[in-house]
């Protein structure tokens, strides 16, 4: 209060930030909820799935789209491990400076570490691991389904995880300190945060496959 009526900003507890066992409830709902959503996927873009897949040629073809997922959700951890490792390092550094953290740097923080590792991540696959150019007419007249999975499932995956991180910058950076007492704001957050990477994770798995890819006769 005295913060306040003195005109300065707060500083934040890790209670109000929902850093506490309350926070339990939205992480388990939008984990819940993003699960669902993502493996919904795998019955709409069957053929992406299969190109992803691991385990060639010890697993059953039918077990690609299974193996794909898996390998997919590992990747959007990984990618979730360094958006958090980013915002605490940059909310350290802030610390170290000597500056008073508040929520609104928690949210300018998180927005930026989610910025950073879409950006990076983004446009590492797209300059390092393009296709060859002449690749997908090769693919389109040999491999439909494969074209399918590798250029115009993809193309449409990188609309997506563009719009993902957008919407999740607008929940960050919209809802002021009202997402720290809104449930419902929390979990749609989350959960596209977790589309987010995990649209990332498809992009590098797509480009993965590309940059391997070898044409039969």
């Amino acid at each position: 209060m005295e913060a306040r009526e003195h005109g300065m900003a707060r500083a934040i507890t890790l209670k109000e930030l929902g850093l506490t066992g309350d926070a339990w409830v939205p992480l388990s709902i939008s984990v819940i909820v993003f699960l669902l959503a993502a493996s919904t996927a795998i019955a709409v873009t069957t053929p992406a799935w299969h190109v992803l897949g691991v385990g060639r040629p010890f697993l059953p073809k039918f077990l690609m789209p299974g193996t794909a997922f898996v390998l997919m959700l590992i990747t959007t951890g990984g990618l979730t491990i360094a958006w958090s490792g980013g915002t605490i390092s940059l909310l350290a550094l802030w610390e170290v400076l000597g500056k008073r953290t508040t929520f609104a740097t928690v949210r300018l923080f998180t927005g930026i570490s989610l910025l950073i590792v879409w950006f990076l991540v983004a446009t590492f696959t797209h300059i390092y691991g393009a296709p060859r150019p002449d690749l997908e007419a090769q693919v389109l007249a040999d491999r439909p389904a494969l074209h399918y999975a590798l250029y115009t499932f993809h193309r449409y995956n990188d609309v997506m995880h563009a719009v993902f991180a957008g919407a999740s910058l607008v929940m960050i950076w919209g809802c002021g300190e009202g997402l720290l007492r809104n449930r419902a704001a929390q979990v749609i957050t989350l959960v596209l945060i977790w589309l987010t990477f995990y649209s990332l994770s498809l992009t590098i798995g797509l480009h993965s496959a590309a940059a391997r890819l070898t044409i039969g006769p």
